[in-house]
């Protein structure tokens, strides 16, 4: 059996579509031995139609469960990883032919511990602020990393805090994949670079009703605030993230957009939460 490199871990409930057009992108990985890879499978639905969609040289660890948050599906999956590297790839993204490929090259030759690209939506547009240029990830610094960008070396020890991400049951709706990074830099001393070269997509162009935009923005920023807190992040870095949402209001309320003086006082309302949840 070929050494297993790279560990792609990913759960889902019910994406049909989403699923195949990950799996073919995975398929067709370039400069790539497909046997040195596995991927981890956390099936909260009925998706065993994956089985027979990916290259059989691919290694499948096909895994039930009833419904889990998303950080208790990868503690989950973590206990199976057998691939010198781990990520953790979104239902619903996809990557670039030559994506796995740049990452293993990077982290190969031994420089870094971690790497992490960019988002761009299926239209090419970035699905965030990410800087330009390459540069080293810090604590204060991030590179707007999300978890679908986010590759590194395999910690055994390490695991996601199931307080936080989607379906946590205190409402810290984000920052689990923050709070993974950061855990990495301090305690296993690992170098991470940002490399906007690596391009992995995650479509944007769905439109929610407001009410749950704003649900959606208040569990996330709670989230930053017990991530700022946890971490016991500089006193300029917490003040700017609360500043922000303050500017943001009174810039709304001048310009008369009520929808977003609402996101930003959930942002600074939730931002604050955050600072005093206690565990």
């Amino acid at each position: 059996m070929d050494n297993i490199i790279l560990s792609l871990i990913m759960t889902s409930q019910n994406r049909r579509m989403e699923l195949i057009r990950y799996v073919e992108s995975l398929n067709n990985q370039v400069n790539v031995n497909l046997k040195t890879l596995q991927l981890i499978f956390v099936d909260q639905g009925d998706n065993s139609f994956l089985l027979e969609k990916i290259n059989k040289r691919i290694h499948v660890q096909y895994l039930t469960s009833e419904k889990l948050s998303l950080s208790k599906a990868r503690n989950y999956a973590l206990s199976f990883v057998k691939g010198k590297y781990v990520c953790f790839p979104d239902d619903d993204c996809w990557y670039e032919p030559d994506t796995l490929s740049k990452v293993l090259g990077i982290l190969d030759a031994g420089s870094y511990q971690g790497v992490s690209g960019i988002g761009k939506d299926e239209h090419g547009i970035l699905t965030s602020a990410f800087p330009k240029k390459r540069q080293e990830i810090i604590s204060t610094s991030m590179c707007s990393a999300i978890s679908y960008t986010m590759f590194f070396k395999f910690v055994s020890t390490l695991r996601f805090d199931e307080n936080m991400g989607v379906g946590s049951p205190y409402n810290i709706g984000s920052g689990e994949e923050s709070d993974y990074m950061l855990n990495l830099l301090k305690y296993e001393n690992f170098k991470i670079l940002y490399d906007p070269n690596i391009v992995v997509h995650h479509p944007t162009g769905i439109i929610y009703e407001k009410s749950f935009l704003l649900k959606k923005t208040y569990s996330y920023a709670r989230g930053l605030g017990y991530l700022m807190q946890k971490h016991k992040m500089p006193l300029l870095y917490k003040s700017y993230q609360l500043f922000r949402p303050i500017l943001g209001m009174i810039v709304n309320v001048l310009c008369m957009d009520w929808y977003k003086v609402r996101k930003s006082y959930y942002n600074f309302r939730g931002r604050i939460e955050g600072l005093f949840i206690k565990f």
